[in-house]
């Protein structure tokens, strides 16, 4: 399935190389139908607020080092 960005927010930060701020939210131009190997993210609610220190794990795709 090929769905393309009505809008693309990259982090503020971001300059251009992976080293810092390499992260950003997309939207799509229109919904994506769910299926077996389609599934949404479940997200935490809003009001959910995690103390200082708490660890987390962030997933996602696409190079891991630099050039590769």
């Amino acid at each position: 399935v090929t769905v393309p960005l009505s809008h693309l927010l990259p982090h503020p930060s971001y300059s251009g190389e992976a080293t810092s701020g390499d992260i950003a939210l997309g939207q799509l131009a229109w919904p994506v139908p769910f299926s077996d190997v389609i599934l949404p993210v479940c997200l935490p609610s809003p009001a959910l607020r995690f103390a200082p220190g708490t660890r987390c794990v962030a997933t996602g795709w696409g190079d891991i080092q630099e050039g590769g």
